[in-house]
């Protein structure tokens, strides 16, 4: 007489084990450009809020004012607020706190990596300190040079790291 249960067993056995899928654990291209398009989209929005306040320019203002109401913008008009908008001293500082503060605190990361569920980490998965961030910061410029492609070393690294990241010894983890 057979074991049901002996039988069960043998059966449990020889069934093929469930895989799971690990998902990747450093950020993905998509998933870090997403997080840079959240990232400056909020900080243009609230450096224009910032701005509308701030500025003085009457002719800006009187401009803006009419284009919004006919609902017809004109070109020296955008041109004239973009101009007064990023070239001056506060975008660029504003936003370079931005990134190094936040990828540099607790969260490791900022508004839009911390939503995508990245953070940024040195080689051992360790928090960055500020000399990291900065370094990541600003070699992010010469990454753009020529023609981005400092960017896409994420697809031919094993870290998928990019440019800035290899020279800042950083890289995007995933924490979900």
């Amino acid at each position: 007489m057979i074991n049901l249960n002996h039988k069960f067993m043998l059966t449990a056995l020889s069934a093929p084990a469930l895989v799971m899928k690990k998902s990747s654990l450093y950020g993905s291209f998509n998933s870090r450009l997403v997080a840079m398009l959240i990232d400056n989209i909020l900080l243009i929005f609230w450096y224009s809020i910032i701005f509308n306040f701030s500025t003085d320019d009457p002719q800006l203002h009187a401009n803006w004012e009419t284009d919004v109401q006919t609902l017809n913008f004109r070109a020296e008009t955008l041109l004239l607020a973009l101009k007064s908008m990023f070239f001056n001293v506060y975008f660029p500082v504003g936003h370079w706190l931005y990134y190094t503060l936040l990828e540099a605190s607790p969260k490791q990361a900022t508004i839009g990596k911390f939503t995508l569920g990245l953070k940024v980490t040195d080689l051992r998965g360790k928090r960055i300190n500020l000399l990291q961030a900065n370094l990541r910061y600003f070699t992010k410029f010469i990454s753009l040079l020529p023609l981005m492609l400092g960017f896409f070393l994420v697809f031919f690294s094993r870290r998928k790291q990019t440019l800035h990241d290899f020279v800042a010894r950083t890289v995007i983890v995933s924490h979900h």
